[in-house]
């Protein structure tokens, strides 16, 4: 039976991360595995998190990585020194010093830019949703006043929108992350038949906040849910 594995926001969680896939999930080559975006950033190795997924991809493994608004910001940063600001505030600096990088203001965008090109070639290829049977996986969420909510990249990679109109959905159900939830909040979603909306941020990256710091993983086939402590 293959099985589809959904994972929240990594940010830089590398042990914890790799814990959850080779000791937790164990995926196998006819299995996917989706990442929800927001790989980097904030925690303490967003590189060693993209060279595991790269090992993954040398694995022959599926793997389906969306981008979040820490992908988007650090390729617009490249050529926006406002949005390079903005990362920066959102601690991009992090991301930079793990490929030993400054975060110098005066350098700005030239700074990312210095980032090994295999990096911003992946960044470039993700991308912004995926569908798979019954699902709708996107880092944020959607615009429901759209025809075509998938033209609005905005709304996709920042809204904190957590309801929908019944119609907007229709069979599908969507899957997120982007805003952290307590893990009590996640648990109560995901048993509730009724749910059209889940959340998969654990919020990994915050594990001094009571209810968080947990790497969140489910399976949309057998609806097991397998939960991590940050490990870092």
């Amino acid at each position: 039976m293959k099985n589809r594995w959904v994972i929240g926001d990594v940010h830089g969680c590398i042990k914890t991360f790799r814990t959850m896939v080779e000791e937790e999930i164990v995926p196998r080559k006819e299995d996917a595995l989706f990442l929800m975006g927001d790989l980097i950033d904030r925690g303490p190795d967003s590189k060693s998190v993209l060279d595991f997924i790269f090992r993954l991809h040398n694995q022959s493994l599926n793997v389906i990585t969306l981008m979040g608004n820490h992908e988007w910001m650090l390729l617009e940063s490249m050529t926006s020194r406002e949005m390079f600001s903005l990362w920066m505030q959102n601690r991009g600096f992090t991301t930079l010093h793990d490929f030993g990088l400054s975060p110098d203001p005066e350098s700005g965008p030239r700074a990312v830019t210095q980032i090994p090109a295999r990096y911003l070639d992946f960044f470039e290829r993700l991308p912004l949703f995926a569908e798979t049977d019954g699902f709708f996986l996107v880092h944020a969420g959607l615009n429901p006043d759209l025809k075509n909510p998938e033209e609005d990249k905005e709304t996709m990679l920042w809204t904190r929108k957590e309801t929908y109109p019944a119609e907007f959905l229709r069979r599908r159900k969507l899957i997120h992350g982007h805003s952290p939830l307590p893990l009590q909040e996640i648990r109560q979603r995901i048993s509730d038949p009724g749910t059209k909306v889940y959340n998969l941020d654990g919020g990994c990256v915050y594990p001094h906040i009571p209810g968080y710091g947990n790497l969140v993983a489910w399976n949309l086939d057998t609806g097991e849910l397998k939960i991590l402590r940050n490990q870092e």
